[in-house]
């Protein structure tokens, strides 16, 4: 199991589909746009035989064997089908008669059958019931609900898996523990099962062996101390309130990190996250052996020092520790009921390791930006909309924060190499990048064609809108992030002292980074929604972390003894979380502003009592539940960032502080809902989400118009904006009037090409090359049309460009065919058709095609 198996892709359908092809006979149309990555899990189902198969047009594994269901669309009735379907007739042109008439027949057959039970409508809790309850069949195979993949969590989408292959794989997701049919008194936390089960299904980039005896299980630590926040619980009126007051606050120190012996990292990198049987940590590269010689007794030999675990009567000897890790990353010590102690979950779970031959799942390292640097050669990273949006910025400030961006886009307008280069770095299978940088490379006069300042028009006002979108490079980048990493280490020799301040390495909000000299920074982390999330950090060098971690730039120590970090950073913990550091001056200066004047906010909310038996049943329940805090998600963050507009609207006309503080107090709520919306994929709630952010979207200082930048974040094309004095408008107007670039000399497409005899060009085949250009352009657009996705829309725009280059692949293109279709290219008036042209021409017929151009040396 220790080699990985490229990706599997595998059916993705609506439920509403199923239902209409297992009791209305219509066909299953299978679109091959879900996935199960390369994992740990896909290692297991290829060692149980799962059929794979691939197509002839691309190189990709498509299995059936297991099918991804969506339930997004509810099943309509025989009776709204006809109202739909009449009124797609009256819009039908009268030339298409025959598809009018298929229209017609199924209209007939529908009202024939109406009272039959099959055209009844099934909302979508009632379909997800039913097929989990149920399963399904296809082909003459029954197919029965497995589990979410781990990429779906958050959406309630569900993977089902043929019946013959479901009680091997869900035993091996459980570690061989039956947790159905228990007894009552054996209480299983459901929500949580379904996510923790999924963990051995997480992409993964590659497997490191440890071996479970060599791994060090130490108590988590928490930080307590009191502190006046702003605590957020339902108030008197039964909805959620914020209240000014002291409160508790908890921090575990540790949470979801491990240290881990430097053997096993290679390649410069300072951080695997890793995954196994209800196993989730991020592991970073630690000199353990050579700290625990260093520490090791006067009075005992290294090789005799035993290191007590956090069971009782359980030790290790020093010299065989290689990882150490708390139960905050050992998820399956949650249900040490099943085994009536920790210690025996501890031991099954080494067992399972060990029968699986002790592979971890890596899947990720810390990873540098990618966004380019500036002048000095210092990283760049992206903002959010977010995260501007929380500042009490005015138009001054957002002139300075954008100047970097400013002086990109007019590189791009006018430096040729400069632009190409950009194009180049930005290159992907689905764009058209690397062809026309090839082009340049040939003749950079294509520059000055009519097609590729389209192109290069695109892709400047596609940049524009990104920074529109909150998406402002400033110098810093993301990291991940570290917990107390020394007191980690004195804590498993049982050294640790949080009482004593000597001995912490940091203190308050010191962060040591090696990205950045001894200076004050800004941090922010995603999900961020007010100013009680903006970060003021201290830089601080400490030689002790660099004698005994090895890390990278991308890796930032933090502190959260006594100092609430984790709230700020919207509930953040040490499982890889990442926070983003910026190094700007403009930035530094609004952060002082902000930081300490917003408290931080802390929920209170309570958690549902309700307890869950885990049946298919229960499963329904939990995943309809699931299936709206994608929904919750984006009202939740649509309405705080309306509320935060309209907050600063009002700061910047100095409105009364009453009417501010009442506003603030609604974006504490929605800070709160936030994260509660992330945790529903393993824990509920005692209230209900949907009316809690409809009280606050009825907020009486709320304006029914939106700010302008709302074109560009919001969903719906219906809106009604105004100009509101918040940070995100001042960029949509700093943004909004770039000066032109240079006006270029125009030159025809035609004259870069070599001359060739026209005459003697396959007409056929220039025919049969337009028709599959024009049919894959049509379905391409098809793509944006249907409601797929974002992950599987790509995956489909990315099929049908290789089928259709694939059959462009198998011509044998002539230079006389090539050069006839390149002029008659310019004859087309659609650029996107176009470019698709010249991509499937460059992509399929390389050579060929880069050929038919003259050289830059050549005179035109």
């Amino acid at each position: 199991m220790n080699e990985l198996h490229r990706p599997v892709y595998i059916p993705s359908i609506e439920g509403s589909d199923i239902y209409n092809h297992m009791f209305r006979g219509r066909d299953l149309d299978l679109k091959y746009i879900g996935m199960i990555p390369s994992s740990l899990e896909l290692n297991k189902l290829i060692n149980l035989g799962i059929k794979t198969f691939k197509k002839k047009t691309n190189d990709k594994f498509l299995s059936t064997d297991i099918i991804n269901v969506k339930f997004r669309q509810k099943v309509d009735s025989g009776i709204h089908i006809i109202k739909k379907l009449d009124a797609k007739i009256l819009k039908l042109d009268e030339n298409k008669i025959e598809y009018k008439h298929k229209l017609e027949e199924l209209i007939s057959l529908i009202k024939e059958e109406i009272n039959d039970e099959k055209w009844v409508g099934v909302s979508n809790a009632d379909l997800r019931k039913r097929l989990y309850t149920e399963g399904f069949i296809y082909k003459d195979v029954k197919y029965v609900p497995y589990k979410r993949s781990s990429a779906k969590s958050r959406i309630g989408q569900c993977l089902f898996i043929k019946e013959k292959l479901y009680e091997p794989m869900i035993k091996w997701s459980r570690m061989n523990i039956e947790f159905r049919n228990r007894e009552k008194e054996v209480r299983i936390d459901f929500p949580s099962l379904l996510a923790y089960e999924s963990l051995v299904g997480s992409s993964i980039e590659s497997t490191v062996k440890i071996n479970p005896n060599n791994i060090l299980i130490v108590t988590d630590v928490e930080s307590v101390f009191n502190q006046v926040t702003n605590v957020v619980r339902t108030g008197d009126d039964g909805y959620l309130d914020s209240f000014t007051e002291e409160s508790k606050i908890t921090n575990s120190l540790f949470d979801g990190e491990s240290l881990l012996d430097q053997r096993y990292f290679h390649d410069g990198k300072s951080m695997m996250l890793l995954r196994n049987h209800m196993f989730k940590s991020a592991a970073f590269n630690c000199n353990v052996q050579q700290f625990l010689k260093d520490q090791c007794p006067e009075d005992i030999q290294f090789e005799d020092w035993k290191l007590p675990s956090m069971f009782k009567n359980e030790s290790i000897f020093a010299k065989d520790v290689h990882l150490i890790t708390t139960p905050s990353s050992l998820k399956a010590l949650k249900f040490s009921n099943m085994f009536k102690s920790e210690k025996k979950m501890w031991e099954h779970w080494k067992r399972i390791v060990l029968l699986d031959n002790c592979v971890f799942g890596v899947c990720k390292s810390e990873k540098s930006s990618k966004h380019g640097s500036d002048n000095s050669g210092r990283i760049l990273q992206q903002t959010s909309y977010q995260m501007l949006n929380s500042l009490p910025m005015n138009r001054k400030d957002i002139e300075k924060l954008t100047a970097i961006e400013k002086e990109f886009i007019e590189k791009l307008k006018n430096d040729d190499d400069f632009f190409v280069e950009y194009i180049r770095d930005t290159a992907n299978d689905m764009n058209t990048n690397e062809m026309f940088s090839d082009l340049y490379k040939v003749n950079n006069n294509i520059v000055n064609t009519k097609v590729f300042r389209n192109y290069r028009k695109n892709i400047i006002s596609g940049h524009v809108t990104h920074i529109k979108n909150g998406k402002v490079r400033l110098k810093g980048d993301y990291c991940v992030m570290l917990g107390n990493p020394i007191e980690f280490l004195y804590h498993s020799i049982s050294k640790l002292n949080t009482d004593a301040p000597e001995s912490i390495s940091l203190h308050g909000n010191e962060v040591y980074t090696s990205m950045f000299e001894e200076k004050e920074i800004t941090g922010f982390r995603n999900p961020h929604t007010s100013p009680s999330n903006v970060l003021l950090a201290k830089n601080k060098i400490v030689h002790e972390i660099d004698e005994y971690f090895n890390l990278s730039e991308n890796i930032v120590c933090v502190n959260a003894i006594d100092f609430a970090l984790q709230d700020i950073l919207s509930g953040s913990d040490y499982d890889s979380d990442t926070v983003l550091l910026v190094d700007d001056e403009n930035m530094l200066s609004l952060t002082k502003n902000t930081f300490g004047k917003y408290r931080v906010c802390v929920n209170q909310v309570k958690s549902s009592k309700k307890q869950y038996e885990v049946t298919k049943e229960d499963m329904a329940v939990i995943d309809n539940e699931l299936s709206n805090s994608q929904k919750y998600i984006g009202r939740t963050v649509n309405t705080g960032q309306l509320c935060m507009s309209r907050y600063w609207d009002l700061y910047h006309k100095e409105t009364e502080e009453k009417r501010l503080n009442e506003l603030m107090k609604k974006i504490d709520v929605v800070t709160v809902l936030s994260g509660i919306c992330i945790d529903l994929a393993k824990k509920m709630f005692d209230i209900n989400i949907n009316k809690e952010i409809e009280c606050i979207s009825q907020n009486g200082e709320l304006n029914k118009e939106k700010p302008m930048f709302w074109k560009y974040v919001g969903q719906s094309n219906n809106l009604v904006t105004t100009q509101y004095l918040c940070p995100m408008d001042f960029l949509y107007e700093e943004m909004k009037n770039t000066p032109k670039g240079e006006i270029k000399t125009d030159i025809p497409f035609g004259d870069l090409l070599i001359k060739r005899e026209m005459k003697k060009s396959l007409r056929k085949q220039e025919e049969k090359i337009f028709n599959y250009v024009e049919n894959m352009v049509n379905k391409i657009n098809n793509t944006y049309v249907n409601n797929f996705l974002e992950e599987e829309r790509d995956r489909k725009i990315d099929d049908i460009i290789k089928y259709y280059s694939f059959f462009v692949s198998k011509l044998q293109i002539s230079e006389n065919t090539m050069y006839s279709l390149l002029v008659k290219l310019t004859k087309n008036k659609r650029d996107r058709m176009a470019s698709r042209l010249l991509n499937t021409l460059y992509s399929s017929q390389k050579n060929t095609f880069l050929e038919a151009f003259l050289s830059k040396n050549d005179t035109l």
